[in-house]
């Protein structure tokens, strides 16, 4: 009768293990376990002088992980941010993905099909002022080789990246969230850089607080 028990109770642990290890193989019940936000000073971004209660206030909200929180900086890059601020409110970032992740320096999201508006290169390699430097937190435009071909693409920066200064758009800091930017970032990533389990946005709002946007200049080739 106790071999009975035994062999019976053994049995119940494997399919007990076979059916948690099922569980967790399946992308549509993955459970993120995000660390506490550590408390945060504002005043100690390095982006800090920019910060104003006027600016805009985004927030975007990733599934099952929470929200990360910015501020734009239209005084630095102000076709820039008219242009993401217009891509929020046409709901082009709804359930969209951080499709590339590099763990020490980036994460990127806001890839659209065929966007409509693409615009010039705010960043001094392009022959136009921009004194926000790539710091951690900080969200900048993605482009390809051309100068001038940001359109809906954007990163955080993960960890300080100063070799992008003057070379690419930076229009705004994170002032909430870096736990999620952090965890994130650790995910694993395929061949692409894209995670193994899509990172999903589920939306992008903005309160433009006292801003007025304007539409953006799209870049017209000569």
């Amino acid at each position: 009768m106790k071999k009975l028990f035994i062999i019976i109770l053994t049995i119940t642990i494997i399919i007990s293990l076979t059916a948690c290890n099922e569980k967790a193989d399946s992308p549509d019940e993955i459970v993120h376990t995000i660390p506490s936000e550590r408390a945060i000073n504002i005043q100690d971004l390095s982006y800090a002088k920019y910060l104003n209660l006027d600016n805009p206030i985004v927030t975007i909200t990733v599934k099952d992980m929470g929200e990360i929180k910015l501020q734009l900086f239209k005084s630095i890059a102000p076709n820039t941010v008219n242009n993401f601020i217009v891509n929020i409110q046409n709901n082009l970032y709804d359930e969209n993905q951080f499709h590339r992740v590099i763990q020490g320096f980036m994460i990127q999201g806001g890839a659209v099909e065929d966007p409509s508006c693409s615009i010039e290169g705010e960043f001094l390699s392009n022959d136009i002022t921009n004194e926000l430097k790539h710091y951690r937190g900080v969200i900048s435009m993605a482009r390809t080789n051309d100068l001038n071909s940001a359109a809906t693409q954007f990163f955080l920066v993960h960890a300080n990246s100063h070799f992008l200064d003057e070379n690419y758009a930076g229009f705004g800091g994170v002032i909430s969230g870096f736990n999620i930017i952090d965890y994130i970032s650790t995910l694993q990533v395929e061949n692409t850089e894209q995670p193994s389990v899509p990172v999903v946005i589920t939306s992008i709002e903005v309160d433009l607080r006292n801003t007025t946007v304007e539409e953006p200049i799209c870049y017209q080739q000569e």
